[in-house]
C-alpha cells in the first residue's frame, strides 16, 4: 500500500524511535475485510449508559446514513498504551506518584486486558510490552527517571501508528506535565495520524493551562491544551486535567472505566466512496446524553 507522504515522514519517526522488531503498523480504521467499527461513549449526567441496542443508534459516513450491523458493549479485550512524559520536569513526588498510578492501572485491568508502557523525553523507549511478565512491568516501573526535553506530539504519533491486534480495543493514555519543547511533527500530520489509526486517545494533563504554544505549533496560534483537545475528539476520546494535590491515579481510574463502558458499532458502508477519508457522525435517539465518538476514518 502507497502512504501519504505526511504518514510515510511519521513512519520514520517510528523506525529510529521503537525497537527494530516493530511490524508495520496498521493504518487503517477497519474492522475486517468491508466492516468499520466505530467506538461510542454514551453518558448521561457524567455516568454511562448501558443497555443500548443498533436501533437506539443513527450513524452518518460522509453525511449518509448507515446500517448497524452489530453493537457490542464491554465484550472485547482491551490494550492499554501508557505513554508518559519523564523529561526533567517529572522528577521525584511525580514520579512516585506515577508509578502508583501505573500500578494500580495494571490491578484494574481484565484477565483478558493487557498494558504496555512507552515513555518519552525527546525519543520514545519502550519498557514494557503487552506480552511481557509482571516482574518485566515492576522492573520498568522502578526504572523510572525523568531527563532532558520533551517531544510531547512526536511521541504521540509514534503511538498512534504502533502495530495493533484485531479483535481488540485499543486505548493510549498519554500524561505530561510539561510544555512541547522539541517535537517536529506538525499539526496536519498528527492529525492525519491520528484520523488513520484506530486508537482512542486519553490525554491527562498535570496543568489545567498548559497556554504557551509548542514547538510543533509555532505556525499557529493553539496552545498545547488546544491541541490535546482536538487529537482527543477526533479520536473519541477525551482531556483529563489535574491541578496540584489531585490524584493521578483516580484519574487513570476514571479514564479507563469511561473507555470500558462505551459501545463498539459495526456497520458497511453504503452509498459512499470507499476511497480516502471518511467524516463520521453517531448520534443517539435519547434526550439529554453526550455522545462521544470518533470522527473519521481512512480506507486503504
Amino acid at each position: 500500500m502507497t502512504r501519504p507522504p505526511i504518514v510515510r515522514a511519521v513512519l520514520a519517526i517510528t523506525l529510529v524511535a521503537m525497537p527494530a522488531h516493530a511490524q508495520d503498523p496498521a493504518l487503517v480504521f477497519r474492522a475486517g475485510t468491508d466492516v468499520v467499527s466505530v467506538e461510542v461513549s454514551v453518558r448521561h449526567d457524567r455516568r454511562a449508559i448501558a443497555g443500548l441496542k443498533a436501533a437506539d443508534f443513527e450513524l452518518l459516513d460522509n453525511g449518509v446514513r448507515q446500517d448497524i450491523s452489530e453493537v457490542s458493549y464491554e465484550k472485547l479485550p482491551i490494550d492499554v498504551t501508557v505513554l508518559l512524559d519523564v523529561s526533567a520536569s517529572v522528577t521525584g513526588s511525580a514520579l512516585d506518584e506515577l508509578r502508583r498510578a501505573l500500578r494500580q492501572l495494571r490491578g484494574d485491568l481484565g484477565q483478558q486486558d493487557r498494558l504496555r508502557l512507552l515513555t518519552f523525553n525527546m525519543r520514545v523507549q519502550r519498557l514494557v510490552d503487552f506480552t511481557d511478565p509482571s516482574p518485566a512491568a515492576d522492573a520498568a516501573l522502578a526504572s523510572l527517571a525523568g531527563s532532558g526535553s520533551s517531544a510531547i506530539f512526536d511521541s504521540l504519533a509514534v503511538a498512534l501508528v504502533s502495530p495493533t491486534t484485531a479483535g481488540r480495543r485499543q486505548l493510549i493514555v498519554l500524561f505530561s506535565d510539561g510544555q512541547d519543547s522539541s517535537s517536529v511533527t506538525d499539526l496536519e500530520t498528527l492529525l492525519d495520524v491520528a484520523r488513520r489509526s484506530t486508537p482512542t486517545v486519553a490525554v491527562v494533563l498535570a496543568s489545567p493551562s498548559l497556554q504557551r504554544t509548542s514547538s510543533l505549533l509555532r505556525h499557529t496560534q493553539k496552545s498545547v491544551g488546544e491541541v490535546a483537545h482536538q487529537v482527543a475528539a477526533d479520536t473519541g476520546g477525551f482531556v483529563a486535567t489535574i491541578a496540584p494535590g489531585e490524584n493521578l491515579t483516580s484519574t487513570f481510574r476514571r479514564v479507563l472505566e469511561q473507555f470500558r463502558a462505551s459501545y463498539v458499532l459495526y456497520f458497511t458502508p453504503r452509498g459512499v466512496d470507499a476511497k480516502g477519508t471518511h467524516t463520521l457522525e453517531v448520534r443517539v435517539k435519547r434526550e439529554k446524553v453526550e455522545v462521544r465518538s470518533r470522527r473519521g476514518y481512512a480506507w486503504r
